[in-house]
């Protein structure tokens, strides 16, 4: 196992998340989320690499379904798992009415995710909140907010974990070119600075 610090798990958890293909606003946030989860959970490495790994099978939510949830409408299940990141920062960028509040969400994949990323907002997962792939959740509104950041942990995670994450960050780097070396990029031969 290493020990990373809670920085470098929301540094690698955020390049992760944008090689996976998560535009870098929602890649900052999960780099966040996954530093929360680093802090009560030794498997935030499993559920970002979980997450890398399916990004791209959920599904936004849809203008009609959040149309449903900010009149407290039952929700409708969906064929595709619901993007539990996609389906937070809907919830944090415009905030549901009290009178909606609490809503059941039917199929939302990975519901940590969604717990993690609505953790510093107004906002809880009521259940599930564990491991699942994915799971109906209720979404209440939360007695009182922790404002402290997430400190005092280390997050362990394996090799094999992290090399899989690094795998996704790499795609955000740009291909080394003879072009770009004499422009400056890299290095060079002697590196003394």
């Amino acid at each position: 196992m290493i020990d990373l610090s809670l920085n470098e798990v929301e540094t690698v958890s955020t390049k992760a998340a944008r090689g996976a293909g998560f535009s870098w606003g929602l890649a900052e946030d999960i780099g966040r989320a996954a530093r929360r989860i680093a802090v009560d959970d030794d498997k935030w490495g499993v559920a970002m690499l979980s997450l890398a790994e399916n990004a791209w099978s959920f599904a936004a939510p849809d203008p009609a379904r959040a149309a449903r949830w900010r009149k407290g409408e039952a929700d409708k299940p969906a064929e595709t798992p619901l993007c539990p990141i996609r389906t937070a920062a809907l919830l944090l960028d415009d905030p549901l009415p009290a009178s909606a509040l609490p809503l059941a969400i039917i199929g939302v994949g990975l519901p940590i995710w969604l717990d993690a990323m609505l953790r510093r907002s107004a906002m809880r997962v009521a259940r599930p909140a564990g491991p699942v792939t994915r799971a109906d959740v209720v979404i209440e509104r939360r007695p009182e907010i922790g404002l402290q950041p997430a400190a005092g942990r280390r997050g362990a995670i394996d090799e094999r974990t992290l090399a899989a994450l690094n795998s996704f960050a790499a795609r955000t780097y740009v291909p080394e070119s003879e072009r770009s070396r004499v422009r400056g990029a890299g290095g060079g031969r002697v590196d003394d600075e």
